[in-house]
């Protein structure tokens, strides 16, 4: 798409050139500038299309979840907001270990992906239980944060630690 945008701009460059160099007049002008003008278009057109299918993206949601509680995460669910299930234990049977990680992913439909709201449910191996309720379809780190640590707004951070 990229590459038609250019033949069509350099196209009208050429055109513009020429007309100039046999001497243009008015109406010549008012030609090569409704050329340059179609190809701006076109390049504006391909510019609005490339922007439309970035904002349908990601089509797969991936959130990284890194644990920085300082003890193991026994359970961890990420699960529909209002849903009653919360499906399985993403901690796995083991927990996830301070400082580990995991990443889940999520698949909706294109046109349904902005109205899907998450909740992303943690407990640590000294019984804390925290949750965030509003978590959108999207491409994030978020780092678990203690129940200390997390006297703030959220009990997560949209970033990936500090290595």
């Amino acid at each position: 798409m990229k590459l038609k945008n250019i033949a069509i701009v350099a196209a009208a460059a050429a055109l513009a050139v020429g007309m100039t160099a046999c001497g243009s007049s008015a109406s010549s002008t008012a030609a090569s500038s409704s050329v340059a003008s179609s190809a701006a278009a076109s390049s504006e057109a391909a510019s609005s299309e490339a922007a439309a299918s970035e904002a349908a993206e990601p089509t797969t949601a991936e959130y990284t979840v890194y644990n920085t509680t300082g003890s193991t995460v026994t359970d961890l669910y990420l699960y529909d907001a209002g849903s009653d299930e919360k499906g399985d234990n993403l901690a796995g049977e083991n927990g996830l270990a301070d400082s580990e990680n995991i990443v889940i992913t999520r698949d909706v439909e294109a046109d349904k992906q902005s109205d899907v709201t998450y909740i992303l449910e943690f407990t640590t191996e000294d019984g804390q239980t925290q949750s965030f309720e509003t978590l959108h379809y999207e491409v994030a780190p978020i780092s678990l944060l203690s129940v200390d640590a997390a006297a703030g707004a959220t009990p997560i951070a949209f970033t990936a630690p500090e290595k």
